[in-house]
């Protein structure tokens, strides 16, 4: 029996263990993928680093795409920030395209400098590559993108320092080609001010500008490179003259220097990015003003805004299912859990949530049929909770009886 008992206990381990890192492998955040590119343009071999967030392939909706430099140093860090906020419906999830260095100067400067070091050297002899950079972007990278992956039409350029620099050279020159910009302690010195001076520009001279930008700037000025007076400049310049439907803020972080900027930077600037986003809710119980039809017409209205379709989130429409049910509105709950179960056939909790609002109500024939699909659709996708789906199939027929045994009693 020995023998027996100790691969009983192998198996039993084995089982655990594998349990184990099937949780650990649901917990992980997702792995950026990597994408050698042959370019013409810029006649290398570039790399980029392409995050999708969890659950993407069993998706079928486009989304939006985030271009990152410095790829590999903050594509984890942002990747995780935007899956926190879309956790908490602050904004949607996001593919992020990391764009790997090779040249960072050449690329992320609009400009060739000429300023010498100590030894009479330039400094930067390769600086000024900037446009082609993005037409490397433009024209090579976002069309395989596109290919690849179901993206949204709506684009954000995020980046910091030289990236940051970048962000609003290419807001100024190319306003088309990104709907929104993140620029972390822009390097708006570079080259005697000229990016500055070409955005102050472009400013006083536009009337319209549908776009949104963030900008920030932890506490890193020095006597040689004078980055809070033209952050200060730039502050100026838009405080003074916002075009039209042009949405834009910035911070300052005198508690973080030219490093520890770029987490707070990300999370702000997405916050900004996306200020639009959360449904509105009555303060006084939390609840979408406006019930299922206001939520409709919430994301109606981000459609519209974004450039894609946006469907009503499932956890959205439980929420206020299940806060009409608190209510003591069964009729509404129940519509709402319906509208769920129309929008999203196949998930388990749908069906779940709609049987409970049944059995609240009394119906228990109805409560009955849907915890069995839940049951049904659970057991057919894994669902987490499919133990928790049982035991309201129990508890209804529970109920069930004890109904049906009071209305005898009656008799």
């Amino acid at each position: 029996m020995k023998p027996v008992f100790c691969r009983l206990a192998f198996l039993a381990l084995t089982l655990c263990l594998l349990s184990t890192i099937v949780a650990a492998q649901d917990m992980a955040p997702p792995v950026p993928q990597k994408l050698t590119l042959l370019s013409s343009i810029l006649n290398e071999d570039r790399v980029v680093w392409v995050r999708t967030p969890r659950g993407y392939d069993q998706g079928r909706g486009p989304m939006p795409v985030l271009y990152l430099t410095d790829g590999p140093d903050h594509i984890n860090e942002i990747g995780s920030t935007i899956d926190f906020l879309a956790q908490h419906d602050r904004m949607p999830s996001l593919i992020v395209v990391g764009i790997a260095n090779t040249d960072r100067i050449r690329d992320l400067t609009p400009s060739h400098s000429d300023a010498k070091g100590p030894d009479g050297k330039v400094t930067d002899p390769t600086s000024g590559g900037g446009d082609r950079f993005f037409d490397f972007i433009q024209n090579e990278l976002m069309p395989e993108i596109e290919k690849r992956y179901r993206t949204a039409p709506y684009k954000i350029f995020a980046g910091h320092s030289l990236g940051g620099l970048m962000a609003i050279h290419i807001l100024v020159t190319r306003s088309d080609m990104f709907q929104a910009y993140i620029a972390v302690s822009p390097s708006l010195w570079w080259d005697d001010q000229r990016s500055l001076h070409q955005a102050q520009d472009f400013f006083a001279a536009r009337g319209e500008l549908s776009k949104t930008l963030f900008f920030s700037l932890g506490n890193e000025d020095n006597s040689t490179v004078p980055m809070r007076a033209s952050f200060e400049e730039f502050q100026k310049t838009l405080t003074d003259k916002t075009p039209k439907d042009f949405h834009w803020d910035s911070a300052h972080y005198l508690d973080e220097d030219h490093g520890s900027t770029v987490l707070r930077a990300h999370y702000a600037g997405l916050r900004t990015v996306f200020s639009d986003w959360p449904i509105p809710r009555d303060p006084s119980n939390g609840s979408p003003i406006g019930g299922l039809t206001g939520l409709e017409k919430h994301y109606r209205e981000l459609s519209s805004r974004y450039g894609y379709p946006i469907p009503l989130p499932e956890n959205a429409l439980n929420l206020l299912g299940y806060q009409l049910m608190g209510a003591k509105k069964l009729d509404e709950a129940i519509a709402v859990f319906q509208r769920n179960v129309e929008l999203y056939p196949g998930s388990a909790n749908v069906y779940d949530s709609l049987g409970e609002g049944y059995e609240t109500a009394g119906k228990f024939d109805l409560a009955t049929q849907r915890f069995e699909k839940a049951i049904e659709v659970g057991t057919k996708t894994g669902d987490q909770n499919l133990d928790q789906y049982k035991e309201h199939l129990k508890r209804v027929a529970a109920e069930e009886n004890t109904a049906a045994e009071k209305a005898a009693g009656r008799r």
